[in-house]
C-alpha cells in the first residue's frame, strides 16, 4: 500500500517538473521560407553567443564568415572576416584589424531579421559553436531563407526541432 503513494507523487513531481521546463524560455535562431511561410530550422542561440554564416566568395573563392550575435531580440552583425576585400564586401579604413591570413572588420549592425539565397556552389553553411550545418540542409538551391531571432517555450523549440529538416 505504500508504493503506490510513493510512485503517485514521483508521477506528480515528473509531471509538474516536466511542465516548468517546458514555459522556461530559449533564443533561438529561427530560420523560415519567407515565401512559404513555413519554419525550416530553428537553433539554440543564448543571447551574447557567437554564430556565423560561412561561405566561399563565387568569384574571388576566398573564404567569407560573417559573425552574428543575438541582443535584446536583435541579429547585430559584429564583424566580417575575408582573405581578400572582393566585390560585395564592405569596405572601410576603419575598424578593421589583420588576423593571421584574415582582415576583420568590426562592426555594429542590428536587424529585426535577415534573408539571403542559398547558392549550393559558395559552400555556404551557418556556424554554431562546433556545429556546422549547410544550408542546403534548410532549403533548395535558389530559395530564400530569412533568419530572426526569437524567444520561445523550450516545448515549441523541441516541436520545432523534431519536425523541422535538420
Amino acid at each position: 500500500m505504500r508504493i503506490r503513494p510513493a510512485i503517485t507523487l514521483v508521477a506528480c513531481v515528473l509531471v509538474v517538473g516536466a511542465g516548468a521546463g517546458a514555459t522556461t524560455d530559449v533564443t533561438v535562431l529561427r530560420i523560415h521560407n519567407p515565401e512559404t511561410g513555413e519554419t525550416v530550422g530553428v537553433e539554440r542561440v543564448d543571447p551574447g553567443q557567437k554564430f556565423a554564416i560561412h561561405y566561399i566568395h563565387s568569384f574571388d573563392k576566398t573564404p567569407i564568415h560573417e559573425v552574428y550575435v543575438i541582443r535584446d531580440g536583435k541579429i547585430v552583425q559584429i564583424r566580417e572576416e575575408f582573405q581578400y576585400f572582393a566585390i560585395g564586401l564592405e569596405y572601410t579604413e576603419r575598424e578593421q584589424e589583420r588576423v593571421g591570413n584574415f582582415t576583420v572588420l568590426h562592426m555594429e549592425r542590428s536587424f529585426d531579421s535577415f534573408s539571403l539565397r542559398v547558392a549550393t556552389y559558395t559552400n555556404q553553411s551557418l556556424v554554431i559553436g562546433d556545429e556546422r550545418t549547410p544550408l542546403t540542409d534548410y532549403a533548395e538551391r535558389w530559395d530564400t531563407l530569412t533568419f530572426s531571432a526569437e524567444r520561445m517555450s523550450y516545448l515549441e523549440y523541441a516541436y520545432f526541432k523534431a519536425t523541422t529538416q535538420v
